[in-house]
């Protein structure tokens, strides 16, 4: 399926990959990417006692955090009249419609209807199971039981944990390939705070290894090795300036996505608080900055430069912007010429590809197992991590 030719390239013609970009109901992907579990939202931005609107793989939901703490998703419409659940109120442990007052328990029961005489015990919306790890909330959309809960013990430290979910204005499979290209550092970072961590420095060798759990990845440079990470279906983890850097790519909708990231840092008490402070700092300007967005926009249409860009304090997210958005919102994968660079990113989208391939002939996909513990390299003699 994906031969190199002699050249090192790919004859676009026999390239026939999966539909990866589309995780609407009823789309193969889309059912892939719900039989596992997904962050969905950051937990800081959801107060105990509030009700939301949430938007995961074009479908809708309600989430919202019961008087207790407990983070819940479920179903976005009341069996009464169908109107927005989430423009209702929490009360206790239960979330009551706006329209008429019908009551819902976390497991999605309805416990009261208060104009009527009776509540049957058959009525139920469809309630979600919902976890909080690492800064955000967690939900499985699927059917049937969830697999375990993925977790790495790293994250559960004594260190600093910073969690973001910015959003994407692009489709979720462009950031996950993105995240598997070694070679991109060079050219769309190369003036960015890479320079100083050696990863543009030359382009890398590279390999991988399938693992249980997705791939393992290498890139050498100057003959360091960097060891990083693809989860699968969609996360990457890697040592980036010195913390534990882990991203899901999570769609909104076949058009935009959250990339749900988490940074963690360990070290003596004076060096965590000093990371947490420039961290907090970086996180203000970055919100006090146009969107890198629309940056990245505004130089894909001729406006400016991504030189007029370079004092911007979410510099790395202007550059994959101008890159990922200049593919187009999708990107069109039937005309590519891959080459030996592209390997990584080959081997990845194999493991997808066999899985839906498996899930479109009716079989189970292969049941992907996190870790709890990986070695992990930051390319950088000084400055490795186990």
């Amino acid at each position: 399926m994906d031969k190199l030719n002699s050249s090192g390239s790919q004859n676009p013609p026999a390239v026939r990959w999966p539909d990866f970009e589309h995780t609407g109901p009823g789309t193969i992907a889309g059912q892939y990417m719900r039989s596992f579990w997904q962050p969905v939202h950051l937990s800081a931005s959801l107060e105990r006692g509030r009700a939301k609107p949430l938007n995961v793989m074009s479908q809708q939901f309600t989430l919202y955090r019961t008087e207790s703490g407990r983070a819940q998703v479920v179903a976005d419409r009341c069996l009464h009249r169908g109107t927005a659940l989430w423009t209702g109120t929490v009360e206790g442990e239960a979330l009551q419609c706006f329209y008429h007052g019908w009551q819902y328990d976390v497991q999605g029961k309805c416990i009261a209807r208060p104009a009527e005489t009776t509540c049957p015990a058959h009525l139920h919306i469809r309630s979600y199971p919902t976890q909080e790890w690492a800064g955000f909330i967690f939900a499985f959309l699927g059917e049937g039981e969830p697999p375990p809960f993925p977790m790495l013990d790293v994250f559960n430290g004594s260190g600093a944990l910073v969690a973001n979910a910015p959003i994407r204005p692009f489709n979720y499979f462009s950031q996950i390939e993105n995240g598997m290209d070694e070679v991109h550092f060079n050219f769309v970072h190369r003036i960015s705070r890479f320079t100083e961590q050696g990863m543009n420095s030359e382009i890398p060798k590279l390999s991988c290894e399938e693992t249980a759990y997705g791939l393992a990845r290498i890139s050498t440079r100057a003959g360091v090795k960097r060891l990083n990470h693809f989860l699968m279906p969609n996360a990457n983890i890697a040592i980036l300036f010195g913390a534990w850097h882990l991203v899901w790519r999570v769609p909104i909708d076949d058009h935009s996505h959250i990339s749900f990231t988490v940074d963690y840092f360990d070290g003596s008490q004076d060096e965590v608080r000093n990371w947490r402070i420039q961290q907090e700092a970086l996180v203000a300007r970055i919100a006090a900055a146009a969107p890198a967005a629309e940056v990245a926009a505004a130089v894909l249409r001729g406006e400016i430069q991504l030189k007029d860009a370079l004092d911007h304090p979410d510099l790395l997210s202007v550059q994959d912007g101008v890159a990922l958005a200049g593919q187009g919102v999708i990107a069109n994968r039937k005309n590519e010429l891959l080459g030996h660079s592209d390997m990584q990113i080959i081997r990845m989208r194999r493991l997808w590809a066999q899985d839906l391939t498996h899930i479109q002939e009716g079989r189970a996909s292969r049941r992907w197992v996190w870790p709890r513990h990986l070695e992990m390299t930051t390319g950088l003699k000084k400055d490795e991590v186990t």
